[in-house]
Order: structure tokens, then sequence, then C-alpha cells
């Protein structure tokens, strides 16, 4: 079975914790926490690295979400892991709060993180998109992902959460075609 790295994109410090920016991250823990698998520690990798099944391990960064390639790389180089084996939670204003998208591959819709993920490691790594909204002006883009989700999209977000990993053993194996008939 090949090794798959789910990697939640977000910024490091707490204050972080439940913004726009943050979901992938937020959902990785969450994930962790679901499977009682606990993160340890990978300073060399820059990163904490939980491993809740046999060859799928949750990663998360600790980085800036501009920086997320670092990661990769890391985890590429000391891991043995390829872009293929990689899926990246991240948030996406171009899709509404409460919905999220499988992809293989693409651009990068202008995330700095998914940008530099792939000027790190290439274009081919998974994504699950997950939706925070637009805020409707593009000068406002930057305190809108920095912003903290309001309880009504908190519930929206809840009701995701489980609506996507209801299919965990498609998201483990990295069926990517089957999940964006499930989900998208």
């Amino acid at each position: 079975m090949q090794k798959v790295f789910i990697l939640g994109i977000g910024n490091p410090e707490d204050k972080y914790k439940n913004t726009r920016h943050n979901i992938g991250k937020d959902w990785i823990e969450r994930l962790a926490k679901d499977h009682n698998c606990s993160f340890i520690k990978k300073s060399k990798l820059k990163c904490s690295i939980c491993e809740i099944k046999p060859n799928i391990f949750l990663v998360v960064p600790h980085v800036y979400v501009n920086e997320t390639g670092k990661v990769a790389a890391l985890l590429k180089r000391y891991l043995n892991a390829n872009a293929e084996q990689i899926l990246v939670l991240h948030d996406d204003i171009d899709t509404q709060i409460g919905a999220a998208k499988f992809k293989s591959g693409g651009g990068d819709g202008g995330h700095n993180g998914v940008k530099d993920l792939s000027n790190t490691i290439g274009k081919n790594f998974k994504r699950l998109k997950i939706g925070v909204s637009h805020p409707g002006v593009k000068d406002d883009v930057t305190n809108w992902v920095l912003g903290k989700f309001n309880p009504n999209e908190m519930l929206l977000l809840e009701d995701l959460y489980d609506k996507i990993f209801i299919h965990q053993d498609k998201i483990f194996n990295l069926e990517i075609e089957d999940l964006q008939n499930l989900v998208n």
C-alpha cells in the first residue's frame, strides 16, 4: 500500500484557529482527534505528523500558509512522498461556504499556500478545496481569510465535514474521481 499524506494548510499560531485560512489545518486536527491519534512534532520536517492508519499520515505544517511548499518538499525528501501521494486541504474563496470540491492538480486560484506547493513540488498533488466564500470586494480578501467564522458558518462547516469524511476510505485511497462525483 502506498503512503498517503493528508496535509492541512494553515498558519501556526493559535490566534489563527477557526479562521477561514486555517480550515484545512483545523480539519486535519479534528480528523486526528476523531481517530484518537496524537501528533508527533517533527522539527526536521517543519510539521507534526500522526499516522491514523498504516501508511496514512496526517500532516500539520509549522510554517505560515505561504511557506507550505517547504513542508511538502521535506516530506518528499525524507519520507519519499511524491506529489501524487499528497492530499492538501485548503480554503477556497471561489467556493461558497458549506461546499467543497475534490480536485487533482490545476492552478492555484490565487491561494499563496497552493502556489508555494505548486512551485515547490509541482501541480500533481490532490486537493480538497473547502469553501469559505468571497467577501465581495477584492481588497477585503486578506482580512476575510484571516477572519473567524460566525456561528452559522460553523454549523455549515460541521455538516460539510460530516458529509465529506463519511467517505474516509475513498479519501485515504486518494480516489479523487469517485470523491468528485460524491462531494462536488
